[in-house]
């Protein structure tokens, strides 16, 4: 659905569904989120932080997804996420370059967060579910008995690395310019 300049994918929802009480609802209450002022360019260049870090851990393709609202039948409500982009790949480490390896990849989960504190800072950064995917990324590898990452200490090392980075403004004008190219994209 389309209001304003802004699309919410609600792919899967009936047109009887979305004139119920509770769509109707879960749509104003993020229509409103994304319409609140500044925002949306927050979101957009938490996306495009992950997007540039990932870059320089090896990714090459990712797709951007606009803001959606799904029905949840487990807990009976609406459900969604804001705009985001997923990784389509990769690479896998380098044998005997595992932490430098790991080290970008902690960064391109962490950039998301980082950025958005950056620039808003009164915002808490958005980043809770890049911090439990990176937590469930270290528990996989962590299956291995050669590997021992302790997620929190990689997560603090990774956000710190990040503000550093964003120190330079030219790494802040990279990002907010992949976050003005993505915009369209994530239906902003």
């Amino acid at each position: 659905m389309k209001s304003g300049n802004i699309t919410i994918n609600t792919d899967g929802i009936s047109d009887e569904e979305k004139v119920t009480p509770k769509f109707q609802s879960a749509y104003r209450d993020m229509l409103a989120q994304l319409s609140a002022p500044g925002f949306a360019d927050v979101l957009c260049a938490h996306e495009a932080a992950h997007a540039v870090y990932f870059t320089v851990a090896g990714m090459k393709q990712f797709e951007a997804l606009p803001s959606q609202l799904r029905f949840d039948p487990v807990v009976g409500d609406y459900v969604g996420h804001l705009a985001a982009i997923q990784l389509l790949d990769l690479p896998p480490w380098t044998p005997g370059k595992f932490y430098e390896w790991f080290s970008r990849i902690a960064c391109g989960h962490a950039a998301g967060g980082v950025m958005a504190r950056k620039l808003m800072p009164s915002s808490d950064g958005g980043d809770s579910n890049d911090k439990d995917r990176f937590k469930k990324l270290c528990e996989e590898l962590n299956k291995d008995p050669n590997v021992h990452l302790v997620w929190q200490d990689w997560w603090k090392q990774a956000q710190d690395a990040v503000a550093k980075d964003l120190e330079d403004p030219q790494k802040i004008a990279l990002i907010q310019e992949e976050a003005r190219r993505l915009r369209p994209q994530f239906g902003l």
